[in-house]
């Protein structure tokens, strides 16, 4: 609040001085008291009407307590102010306070529901994604499956808020699609064939990582997973640009045991410290356990 414009107001403008606050408040009090003792009264008056309406803004409002601290210094001057003293302005201190709780509660209340029912859609959406995901293993044109579990993922990752992007084609390749993680950009690679994949599949989606910028990460999800021999050559000689989740992963996200960001994360860090690029998920937490012991 300005107390020079609240001086101003009451006619003792010319007794605020530019400089610290509390001294220059002393400094207007004393010489109001000394030189214009009939303006004093005003003054406390309009700073405290002031003051009321700056701590509602800050969200602490005065209290009838602070008012009687207040009265106890006006009377120890020697002044006794009614208006400071009516009943009616004391209640409408409390009745403000308890008007203001009451909207907080009501305001918190309005929040949590919201919460439980963005929670409760969540579910549901993830309960929709995770049918229509295991009712592609039953389709007889994989190719069609393939498609439809393009279009499965992209909605996952929207609804964690991964701002997806749909596949896109560049000069010579095709590109399942990408999100962003905590403003980095992962490509996307999906592919649901009937064995684990060969490393060679593998190193074509590595070569589209690395033709993007030094930043690009990726994920390649292989349904079946990969083989053994793949998961140990394709970072032979290469830092590890990508990691790979399968269907178990994909299904274990879809029943929501963990959210996909958490996983996400998880994996990435264990890209990044260890060079992991398989890791089965009931062994996904057992090197973050083995750092914290």
């Amino acid at each position: 609040m300005s107390f020079k414009t609240v001086a101003e107001n009451v006619g003792v403008g010319d007794f605020w001085q530019p400089g610290s606050k509390r001294p220059m408040i002393t400094a207007l009090l004393e010489r109001t008291l000394s030189g214009r003792r009939h303006l004093f009264e005003p003054l406390i008056l309009q700073v405290t009407r002031a003051g009321i309406t700056y701590r509602q803004k800050q969200d602490s409002p005065i209290t009838s307590g602070e008012i009687d601290r207040l009265n106890g210094h006006i009377l120890e001057l020697g002044f006794k102010f009614p208006d400071l003293w009516d009943p009616e302005f004391r209640q409408s201190l409390e009745t403000n306070n308890q008007s203001r709780a009451r909207k907080r509660v009501d305001e918190a209340i309005k929040e949590e529901r919201l919460r439980a029912s963005a929670v409760a859609e969540r579910t549901a959406q993830l309960a929709r994604l995770r049918e229509e995901f295991l009712g592609l293993h039953q389709q007889v044109d994989r190719q069609a499956a393939g498609y439809a579990l393009e279009k499965i993922l992209n909605r996952l990752f929207a609804l964690h808020g991964l701002a997806p992007r749909e596949p896109f084609k560049l000069k010579g390749e095709q590109i399942d699609g990408s999100f962003d993680l905590d403003h980095e950009t992962y490509l996307v690679e999906a592919k649901w064939e009937k064995q684990p994949l060969p490393e060679s599949t593998l190193l074509v989606f590595r070569g589209k990582i690395e033709g993007k910028s030094a930043y690009t990460r990726g994920v390649f999800i292989a349904l079946n997973g990969i083989t053994a021999e793949a998961a140990e050559a394709i970072t032979y000689g290469k830092q590890p640009s990508f990691f790979v989740m399968d269907g178990y992963d994909v299904t274990v996200v879809l029943s929501d045991e963990i959210g996909l960001v958490d996983f996400l994360r998880q994996r990435r860090r264990l890209l990044a410290e260890e060079g992991l690029m398989v890791v089965p998920y009931p062994q996904l937490w057992q090197g973050s356990r083995a750092r914290s012991n």
